[in-house]
């Protein structure tokens, strides 16, 4: 049986054009090493486009970070082009120690490693999206990652973020370890991914435990929440409930959507089907993602919504 109401959108009844986000349910979660959630926000209303609304905090995370000022989170260093890039001076070196092993340290041969290195960390974004476009409709793809920036290490101003987020919500928010925001014209993409071990569950009351947390406020401008919610949208949600073993992660990935105020999920046809979720089972060692099997669920409820 499928967790059900993991993820809930709401209409903030006080601030009309707020709507929240939460995540419910973190005490069945908690079985799973990690759990990734990926939204998407598109409305179908051509007057509202994604400069129309905001998600925040995180749209506010992503942008500091672009503008170079401080921010919660903090870009994450590719590492793979300095490996190749190492790669590619130690063949250059290889050869210097066996065809001239007398130039080895001379400046023709210094200048070449470096060279070599830097070629090498310039040259593997077109090897990555060679292997990504190359793989793509295969069983076993290499796959892009998923995430650009980190949480920094939490301080002791933290906890008073903490503190002030859960007064401002009502209930205690939760940051992911990773995420990435991606905006385009009509939509945006917030993808995030917990670390369960990090998640602790809060006594609330009466020895009961609180098991939902605030994830992010998505907000409308007002003079267009009229034609946003007229028009209708789609709210998407991926979640991926993964258990890793020795560096494999086996993964089940569940996707459902409110369209027009439904929930279903669209098949790998792209046929909608009603009160159902689409699900899939993949196995992934680093980048490479393995995709085992798939099908539609019925009559599951992936996530919920209610209105003011």
């Amino acid at each position: 049986m499928l967790p059900q109401n993991l993820i809930h959108l709401s209409k903030n009844a006080e601030i009309p054009h707020i709507y929240d986000v939460d995540i419910n349910h973190l005490d069945e979660l908690k079985q799973y090493d990690s759990v990734e959630s990926h939204i998407v926000l598109y409305p179908y209303s051509r007057k509202v486009g994604a400069h129309h609304f905001k998600f925040y905090p995180f749209e506010e995370y992503v942008h500091d970070i672009l503008s170079h000022q401080k921010s919660a989170y903090e870009k994450i260093a590719s590492q793979f082009n300095k490996f190749l890039g190492v790669f590619l001076g130690a063949v250059i070196t290889a050869i210097f120690i066996i065809l001239k092993p007398g130039e080895l340290l001379s400046i023709e041969s210094i200048m070449s490693v470096i060279g070599a290195y830097f070629v090498g960390k310039e040259l593997w974004d077109d090897v990555e999206n060679a292997l990504i476009r190359f793989t793509r409709h295969w069983r076993v793809k290499y796959v892009d990652n998923y995430y650009s920036y980190q949480l920094e290490k939490h301080t002791t101003l933290t906890m008073y973020s903490i503190f002030a987020k859960k007064q401002r919500y009502g209930k205690t928010s939760l940051l992911p370890e990773f995420i990435d925001f991606i905006e385009q014209s009509n939509s945006q993409t917030l993808r995030m991914y917990f670390t369960m071990e990090d998640i602790d569950l809060e006594e609330c009351c009466d020895g009961e435990y609180s098991t939902s947390r605030h994830l992010f406020s998505i907000h409308i401008t007002p003079d267009l929440l009229d034609e946003f919610e007229r028009e209708g949208f789609l709210f998407g949600v991926k979640l991926s409930l993964n258990k890793k073993t020795f560096g494999i992660t086996r993964s089940l990935e569940l996707f459902q959507s409110f369209h027009h105020g439904a929930q279903g999920a669209l098949d790998e046809s792209g046929i909608w089907h009603d009160r159902s979720v689409f699900s899939r089972q993949t196995i992934t060692i680093g980048r490479f993602k393995c995709f085992l099997s798939s099908g539609i669920l019925p009559q599951q409820a992936l996530i919920a919504r209610s209105v003011g």
